[in-house]
């Protein structure tokens, strides 16, 4: 089913088959991705909300237009990532281009995803994958204790 035949038959349920599998296990393996990489993160709920009485989606009055699809920050330094995941043929709009080019504008790291391996490519070239250490933790062991 299309996303257009799913918007014309409202159901009393949300229609889950409007939300792109791909998309969302993109989301994940990035979120993880990002959490072993010294940053907090979350996917960040722009969907809107869906009215079953209407058949129609709306924006929520407290979002802001164009936020990316997962945001956080790296604990190192507290800097904001925003990551737009985009599958199949979905495209950035003028919003979410304006919002991450103002993460960039104000020192933060914008990304768009359309692949797990590409956002690892991108995020690995600007130098922001922990090292080995950081990951594992101490290669050395500490001395024991003294006891008196």
């Amino acid at each position: 089913m299309n996303r257009r035949t799913a918007l014309a038959k409202p159901t009393a349920q949300t229609p889950l088959d409007l939300y792109d599998l791909r998309a969302d296990e993109l989301t994940a393996h990035i979120l993880s991705y990002l959490r072993a990489n010294g940053f907090v993160a979350w996917a960040q709920d722009n969907r809107g909300r869906y009215n079953p009485k209407t058949g129609q989606w709306y924006p929520h009055p407290n979002n802001r237009v164009g936020v990316p699809d997962i945001i956080g920050y790296r604990k190192a330094d507290a800097r904001f990532i925003g990551v737009e995941v985009k599958a199949g043929e979905d495209r950035l709009s003028q919003f979410q281009i304006d919002f991450l080019d103002e993460l960039k504008e104000h020192g933060g790291f914008p990304f768009v995803a359309f692949d797990f391996a590409g956002f690892v490519q991108s995020f690995e070239r600007r130098g922001l994958r922990l090292p080995m250490a950081a990951t594992t933790g101490p290669t050395t062991k500490l001395p024991p204790a003294r006891v008196h």
